[in-house]
């Protein structure tokens, strides 16, 4: 028999990494300079420590539960009906997500790429491509974002470095702010785009070091933020706050206005259009894989196939609501919102009973 535990640590944070960073790269630093004006960049920090904390509680809960998934153990713990309720609305949650998203790609896709092409086109393209790909196994699935992982992070990273040059320090100043209102839900505003880490909960059970779940998470979840932290400075640094605001994705114009020596490296953001391309793949390709497991739990299917065959006209119709790429965000934010609530409520509840029943062992690290 094949060993099941065949995920390493790093694997694991490579799978995180890459589906933290996604769509909301190109529009990120106009929402925190929206936020904070120059302190954006410490709205983010603010932002990356805030989901940590979310990360923690969830991934440290099912760590004393190594050889099952939380859909299995949270049974247990609350009763079958109570745990079948949370698990409707967590993959409501991300069904709903994975909708959003790919409308977003959709939105970019068919103003910077293909202009005169139907987004329907476009969002159908991508939802084939991550719902096929989601009928793999888990660690099958850890390999894929293993593969891409250091294509994304390279090449946006060079790009970032290359901008750096062009930033002005006078723009990034003053860099502490009173904080405020503004401040705070900038900070949770950033912390939606690492909702996608709760993908560990279907990990953790093909780990080879269950105990290292914390650590993957952490790893992941810095190395996003750095990413995200650069672009923002950057952008910020670049264009100034207040034109920043203006701009629908910085980021983009941020690579436009990015060059490498003499006629050598002049137009950056074709290369990083593409990059940015896959890693919206390997975010939509995670929320795919696990609205599709979800529903393959709750109606007991043998495999994916069925369910990710079933989701496929559902998220189409979802992304195809907002009338515009406006709305699409607003949803976006919104539905982040939802999250941050669910997601940690559920986790502190389990937390909860798990301490009064007295049930799983902490896993040796």
């Amino acid at each position: 028999m094949t060993n099941p535990h065949q995920i390493t640590t790093l694997r694991a944070a490579a799978v995180m990494s890459s589906t933290i960073i996604g769509v909301g790269i190109l529009s990120f630093p106009r929402y925190m300079a929206e936020a904070g004006n120059t302190s954006a960049p410490l709205i983010a920090l603010t932002g990356v420590l805030m989901s940590f904390i979310s990360y923690w509680l969830l991934a440290a809960l099912c760590q004393r539960f190594p050889g099952e998934t939380l859909f299995i153990f949270s049974r247990r713990l609350l009763g079958a009906p109570l745990a079948t309720f949370f698990t409707v609305l967590i993959m409501l949650m991300f069904i709903a997500l994975t909708g959003l998203t790919v409308r977003q790609f959709g939105d970019v896709a068919t103003t910077v790429l293909y202009k005169k092409t139907p987004i329907e086109a476009t969002i159908i393209l991508m939802l084939l491509t991550s719902l096929l790909s989601s009928r793999r196994g888990v660690v099958k699935f850890s390999y894929i974002h293993f593969f891409y992982l250091p294509l994304i992070v390279g090449s946006i990273l060079v790009t970032i470095l290359i901008s750096l040059k062009n930033v002005d320090l006078l723009n990034l100043q003053p860099v502490l702010m009173p904080p405020s209102l503004h401040f705070w839900r900038g900070a949770r505003e950033a912390s939606y785009l690492f909702q996608s880490s709760f993908v560990i909960v279907l990990l953790i059970p093909f780990m080879e070091k269950p105990g290292h779940a914390v650590r993957a998470g952490a790893l992941a979840i810095f190395m996003s933020g750095v990413i995200y932290l650069l672009i923002v400075i950057a952008s910020i640094g670049m264009f100034g706050a207040e034109e920043t605001k203006l701009l629908i994705y910085p980021t983009l114009e941020m690579a436009r206005s990015a060059a490498f020596g003499e006629g050598f490296l002049e137009r950056l953001d074709a290369l990083f259009i593409i990059i940015w391309v896959i890693s919206v793949f390997t975010t939509i390709y995670t929320t795919c894989y696990i609205s599709a497991y979800l529903l393959q739990k709750l109606l007991r299917l043998r495999d994916r196939r069925m369910a990710s065959s079933a989701l496929l006209p559902v998220i189409f119709i979802i992304s195809m609501l907002p009338s515009n790429v406006f709305e699409s965000y607003r949803w976006a934010l919104q539905l982040g919102q939802a999250g941050m609530i669910l997601i940690p409520g559920y986790s502190l509840l389990l937390w909860g009973v798990h301490l009064v029943r007295g049930h799983g062992k902490k896993v040796a690290s």
